[in-house]
């Protein structure tokens, strides 16, 4: 089959477009037939070393396709379009057994051969039947960045009706959902760009009021929307850079959640801000089955939509990899396969 894969060239990783035998299916897997597969920035951090990897790993986690083999008992059938829920469950853990979000939440694609190929096996468990209403591009744009922004928002950070919620990096794939799901909450959002072009865009897509975070007074235009009233929730996935803005933005018992550091990790605080003002910052990794299912129906009846920057070739994938390193995309890059 056809597929791209992890290698080492000298002292960096760099993606090949080659072949690789067709995966068989164990037991409770199903054989997928790959439509198309969007991007994440965990290729992008595995191909800069940040994971132990096999040097022919397959990444790709966001994946739509057609099933070929059901190797176990399932509903879904051969030939079914299907979509995959990438948050996978060790269903071991103290929570898993209270039916909890997992303590040990893996990804698709993260460790096991993932959707950058014309074909993957993957459990059964994972897949859904994949909603009439989108093509197959759109499908694999939504499931780890609309999980992400909803289990962040939602089951993490509790949004209410009426609150106002900053989002960073707004016109990312993740940036993209976190807008449409506050949207869909009743929430107002602040949303933050780089360009007067992606302003445009978010505004587009619903966002109450958007920061140029290159040129503008961060705090002051904030104070501006609000009424000097700061901000409820903060939406933060880019760490060291914006860490102290998104705490010195929260009036008092908000909070910040995070689920990333794009900018790096290590920040420094005034801690007696936190206790002063009851602040709450919250950690937030991936989501649970139950929130994949609720995503997937609201994109069945239409409440929310993928946001598509650029489609292309699998052949193309570091090209694709490059557009997202560069912070070009406006929503999500997506592979096409077959």
């Amino acid at each position: 089959m056809k597929t791209v894969y992890l290698v080492q060239n000298g002292e960096k990783r760099t993606l090949i477009y080659g072949e690789k035998p067709k995966p068989k299916p164990k037991k409770g897997e199903a054989l997928i037939k790959v439509k198309a597969c969007a991007l994440n920035h965990l290729e992008v951090h595995m191909i800069n070393g940040a994971y132990e990897l096999p040097l022919d790993h397959i990444p790709g986690s966001d994946i739509s396709g057609v099933i070929e083999v059901v190797n176990g008992e399932s509903k879904l059938k051969v030939g079914q379009e299907v979509v995959v829920n990438p948050a996978i469950s060790c269903k071991k853990c103290s929570r898993c057994k209270r039916g909890l979000s997992c303590e040990n939440v893996t990804i698709v694609g993260r460790k096991d051969p993932g959707g950058y190929a014309e074909y993957v096996a993957l459990p059964i468990e994972q897949l859904y039947a994949k909603p009439k209403n989108l093509s197959f591009v759109e499908t694999a744009a939504f499931p780890l960045t609309f999980l992400t922004a909803y289990h962040m928002l939602i089951g993490r950070a509790n949004l209410q009706k009426g609150e106002t919620v900053f989002i960073w990096g707004a016109s990312g794939g993740l940036g993209c959902a976190a807008i449409q799901i506050a949207m869909y909450m009743g929430a107002k959002t602040i949303a933050a760009v780089s360009s007067s072009e992606d302003a445009k865009k978010v505004k587009e897509i619903g966002a109450d009021f958007v920061v140029n975070y290159k040129k503008d007074d961060i705090l002051g235009r904030v104070n501006e929307f609000t009424g000097n009233e700061k901000v409820d929730v903060v939406f933060e996935s880019v760490g060291t850079a914006t860490w102290n803005m998104s705490l010195g933005m929260l009036r008092s018992y908000g909070r910040v959640v995070i689920a990333g550091t794009t900018s790096g990790a290590i920040v420094s605080q005034d801690l007696s801000n936190i206790y002063y003002y009851q602040h709450t910052i919250i950690g937030s990794r991936m989501g649970t089955k139950e929130e994949f299912e609720q995503i997937l129906q609201l994109f069945l009846v239409g409440k929310l939509k993928p946001i598509i920057d650029k489609v292309f070739p699998l052949e193309k994938a570091n090209e694709a990899v490059q557009r997202m390193q560069e912070s070009k995309q406006m929503g999500k890059i997506v592979l096409e396969i077959g």
